[in-house]
């Protein structure tokens, strides 16, 4: 499942899907929202990527 909110993955998690958090390119948790930091939903983001087609890619290298 992928999700641009981490707290939008609680669901998907809990049911047994891989999630991945897309966050906007050069992320800085500094210059973001606070709701954009929220970290208690750490345990349901299993990747983060800021390259939606270079994760596909990887992903798709690895499983071939």
């Amino acid at each position: 499942m992928f999700e641009d909110l981490a707290r939008n993955l609680s669901v998907p998690k809990s049911l047994g899907m891989t999630t991945v958090l897309v966050v906007p390119r050069n992320f800085e948790p500094t210059f973001s929202e606070i709701w954009e930091r929220d970290t208690a939903n750490e345990d349901d983001v299993d990747f983060v990527t800021d390259d939606l087609a270079e994760f596909l890619t990887a992903i798709v290298d690895v499983t071939a």
